[in-house]
């Protein structure tokens, strides 16, 4: 039977129209339970247009979708603030105080400059970070969920092929948290073949999705997935995604990107051999 956890659906790099003549993209993120501060606007002037590529289209707009919470949840819609924190209970005679942590604060999200191909893709943020509510859960794309964070900080950027990247950094109680839930994420990816493969049977499309680790450091590890994606948490359409995993201490921090590649998309590839200093850079 469907669990009473309350889930935080969160559909990154999810590209919701994709039009053979223009190759415009939307970004857009769900939650269930606990519903996100509103995301911010993108910038108001298009970013410039690479030779070679179509003219450039308007800019992705993050936006929020409410659906029903678990039974025992309290329902938030967009724009409202979360709950307040109940107050601690105060230690009755002769009862030991319990051991409170306090999560981290999450890092500065990347400079777009130091995000993966900026040369080419010429990334801009999508307004400053955002600081997101979190459940139980949080559901970053088909295959892979969060379990357990105590916060949550969003960045997007958009490129100049009018493509998306999200940073995602989730701060934990503890570093043994932290590094659970990044182990985790690690199996979640270990199975992303078989779960996306699936998720295409289910949508009655050819199951061709490839997924490889194109790097890994000590606590780090970077996907690529190349598949014509479902709509839904992805875009439909031939697509690539490369996917940063990274643990410091008590936060985990995930970036995720996507080339669209369609008939009137860009002819350059990112090539996934920078993606060992992606992941150092993401340590720092």
């Amino acid at each position: 039977m469907p669990s009473r956890k309350a889930l935080i659906v969160r559909t990154t790099l999810a590209l919701s129209a994709v039009t053979a003549a223009g190759a415009a993209v939307a970004l857009s993120t769900g939650a269930e339970a606990a519903t996100p501060a509103a995301a911010p606007a993108p910038p108001t002037a298009s970013a410039p247009t690479t030779p070679g590529t179509s003219p450039a289209t308007p800019a992705p707009t993050p936006t929020a979708t409410r659906t029903t919470p678990a039974p025992t949840a309290t329902e938030h819609r967009t724009g409202d603030r979360p709950s307040p924190p109940a107050k601690p209970r105060t230690a009755g005679p002769g009862t030991a105080e319990p051991t409170r942590h306090t999560a981290p604060k999450p890092p500065e999200p990347l400079p777009a400059k130091s995000l993966p191909d900026s040369e080419a893709a010429r990334w801009k943020p999508m307004g400053p970070a955002n600081t997101r509510p979190v459940g139980p859960e949080t559901r970053l794309n088909e295959c892979a969920t969060v379990r357990g964070a105590a916060s949550w900080q969003q960045q997007g950027y958009v490129s100049a092929f009018k493509t998306p990247a999200i940073e995602d950094s989730f701060t934990f109680a503890t570093e043994a948290a932290a590094t659970g839930a990044y182990q985790n994420l690690v199996t979640d990816l270990a199975h992303c073949q078989d779960t996306s493969r699936r998720t295409q049977r289910e949508a009655g499309l050819t199951a061709d999705a490839r997924v490889e680790r194109t790097a890994a450091t000590a606590d780090g590890n970077a996907y690529r997935r190349e598949w014509t994606g479902v709509a839904g948490m992805s875009a439909p359409g031939a697509q690539t995604n490369h996917v940063y995993l990274v643990r410091r201490g008590a936060t985990v921090t995930v970036l995720q990107f996507t080339e669209m590649r369609t008939a009137s998309g860009p002819r350059h590839t990112y090539d996934i051999r920078d993606d060992r200093a992606t992941l150092a850079t993401l340590a720092r």
